[in-house]
């Protein structure tokens, strides 16, 4: 990018709610059964600056910590080294994050990080990359970097809106889009609170547990509750979508040690007393975000009121359609 143009791109990419699935998305199950994921991209955004900076040709990012280096190979933010060399970008280039949520709380992070990563470098060398493509190259990124992540994060984050990943032992994904009456979107935005529980974790041991043979049947349980969560919202049944996350809440948490807590289950008891029909924790467990299906007015104004005893703060979110996307800005 010549530096007459004094032009940067914004990368900016949604995080996702799971709704059916989880987990089955992991090489280790669909590589053997398949894998089945039912998502939604919501408004809450991994941003992401680029532009070249103009007194020296280092590679620059800016995060929690600031670097500066001269060799792709001595930066410390891993998503970005290897982003950098997914593209073949070795120098030059000045790098900002920011997230509307923190990394370790269970909305797909690192996928949309690596996506934003990807789409908007590639812009930067003078490429295009589709969302699909970004997204399957994201999913790459985090296998060369040895974490136990899924397919779920990249598609979910990049596709945007509410999606479907049929996902072949080969890995192949194929993409789908539910069609979802307005009403019921409406209905499960008005009724699904989110509530930050402050705690964040590290995801890779919950994750790497969860790729043991004990759990198997789990997952299996997993995806069938998956598929019936995905006819509620085709047929508009919300109701049985709330009962069907209190039986998926059950299954998860026994997958692995700390995927929940004393803390964490008193939350849960709270929120059922108070009139939630179903609720979990997003992402791999132990921390991070918990969702909460509540039908009715009087459901929500009472579980709102029990969550304060646990100082959460509710997140209000709405529903992103337009997935990943990345422009240059001249100035």
């Amino acid at each position: 990018m010549p530096p007459s143009e004094r032009s940067f791109i914004i990368s900016r990419v949604p995080f996702r709610i799971p709704l059916g699935g989880g987990s089955t998305d992991m090489p280790s199950y669909y590589a053997e059964h398949g894998g089945f994921i039912f998502a939604v991209a919501i408004d809450l955004y991994m941003d992401i600056f680029i532009k070249e900076p103009i007194v020296d040709d280092n590679i620059h990012m800016h995060y929690m910590h600031y670097e500066s280096e001269t060799s792709v190979d001595d930066v410390k933010h891993t998503i970005g080294r290897e982003a950098l060399r997914m593209v073949g970008l070795k120098d030059k280039v000045l790098i900002s994050f920011k997230a509307d949520t923190p990394a370790g709380t269970g909305l797909g992070s690192s996928g949309a990080c690596s996506v934003a990563l990807l789409k908007g470098l590639s812009l930067y060398t003078g490429r295009s990359l589709s969302n699909i493509e970004a997204a399957e190259q994201a999913f790459v990124l985090t296998q060369n970097l040895k974490l136990p992540d899924g397919k779920q994060d990249p598609y979910a984050c990049s596709i945007g809106g509410f999606s479907v990943l049929e996902i072949a032992q080969d890995g192949t994904v194929d993409v789908s889009k539910p069609v979802i009456s307005t009403d019921t979107v409406q209905r499960f935005l008005d009724s699904a609170l989110l509530f930050y529980t402050g705690i964040r974790r590290d995801s890779k041991p919950i994750l790497s547990a969860q790729s043991s043979a004990s759990v198997l049947e789990m997952k299996h349980r997993t995806k069938e509750i998956g598929r019936k969560v995905l006819e509620c919202f085709v047929n508009g049944d919300l109701d049985t979508f709330g009962n069907l996350l209190d039986e998926h809440w059950q299954v998860k948490r026994g997958m692995a040690e700390g995927m929940t807590s004393d803390m964490l289950d008193a939350v849960y008891v709270a929120a059922r007393a108070g009139g939630a029909l179903g609720g979990k924790i997003l992402g791999a467990g132990g921390g991070g975000y918990f969702l909460l299906y509540c039908p009715t007015v009087e459901s929500r104004q009472s579980v709102r009121e029990a969550m304060k005893q646990f100082n959460l703060r509710e997140v209000h979110f709405g529903v992103d359609d337009q997935g990943a996307r990345a422009s240059i800005f001249k100035f």
